[in-house]
């Protein structure tokens, strides 16, 4: 065997290097951000929670979106916009239509705890305007947090997986991975854990379906902003307190979540899966002919049109 075909396969570097050297350029820039951060933050004093979430996430997305860079223009050959960033109108409609249905998740399972009576909806104190300012740091805090994870767990890494192994064992590795991210989070539990692995399926798959990571930032961004600011309900454990109202749990903590929120309920994991089965069926998911235009890298292992020829710089010939 020659040196060259332990690196190189018939196109281009194998997968587990490509996910080394991604590995290596994310660590070193996220060590050169943070660096940076506690060098700035040591003469700007910011305090709160929103500021200690905030921070750690904002340095993860940077230090994505730069290693992600630099592995699609000099090693995939590829823009950018291919890892799942189309821009203009369809960026919005990827974003919007994953909001309906994390949120519509959300709404859902929250509704029919309270229609139960599992959860009580009630007004707490404080005004319209810190209800207004709640909620819209909440809406930035959380699309920053839900990007980075995106970037991480449906990003470039597994786009290459998908592409070396075939969808459904990176769906259960990154799913599996996801839900071990949040081992440490407060009140887990093993319910808990499920469901974020379920939920790592459903982003997932609806990426897969659209190759947009738009559409997996809106799942997940409405996803949580819909338990904390529209609920007032604890997101993995972590309780954002939005002033103006709230919901009791006072049904059992199986079915309710406890103090974890909805995720640790066993109701999430029942109807998560109905979730998925539609998600792989839709027609309303699909492909647009500008991420096919794009060359995403997962395009031939599950199921896509044939792409266009195209020439080295990503422009249709």
């Amino acid at each position: 065997m020659r040196t060259r075909d332990l690196f190189f396969g018939p196109e281009k570097l194998r997968a587990v290097w490509r996910l080394l050297l991604f590995s290596v350029i994310t660590v070193w820039t996220l060590v050169a951000l943070g660096i940076a951060a506690s060098l700035v933050l040591a003469r700007v004093r910011l305090t709160g929670q929103l500021w200690e979430l905030a921070i750690p996430s904002g340095i993860t997305v940077a230090a994505l979106l730069f290693s992600s860079w630099v592995m699609l223009r000099w090693v995939e050959r590829r823009r950018f916009a291919a890892l799942g960033f189309p821009l203009g109108r369809e960026a919005w409609w990827g974003l919007l239509r994953g909001a309906a249905i994390g949120g519509g998740f959300m709404a859902a399972l929250v509704a029919s705890q309270v229609a139960i009576g599992w959860l009580k909806l009630e007004a707490e104190a404080g005004t319209l305007t810190g209800w207004l300012e709640s909620i819209g740091s909440l809406a930035l805090l959380l699309a920053v947090a839900a990007t980075g994870e995106e970037l991480l767990f449906r990003g470039y890494a597994f786009q290459v997986l998908v592409e070396s192994t075939g969808a459904p064992l990176a769906v259960i590795l990154s799913s599996a991975a996801f839900g071990a991210l949040h081992i440490f989070n407060p009140e887990v539990g093993l319910v808990a854990l499920l469901n974020i692995g379920l939920a790592g399926v459903i982003m997932a798959t609806a990426y897969l379906r659209t190759r947009s990571l738009w559409t997996a930032i809106g799942v997940h961004w409405a996803w949580n902003w819909m338990m904390s600011a529209v609920f007032d309900l604890p997101v993995s454990g972590i309780d954002f307190d939005v002033p103006g109202f709230g919901t009791a749990i006072v049904g059992p903590e199986p079915f309710t979540g406890g103090a974890f929120g909805p995720e640790g309920s066993v109701l999430t994991t029942v109807l998560s899966v109905p979730l998925i089965v539609w998600l792989l069926r839709t027609r309303w998911l699909a492909e647009s002919q500008r991420m096919v235009e794009l060359r995403p890298l997962i395009d031939s292992r599950v199921g896509a049109r044939r792409q266009p020829k195209f020439n080295p710089e990503g422009e249709p010939r």
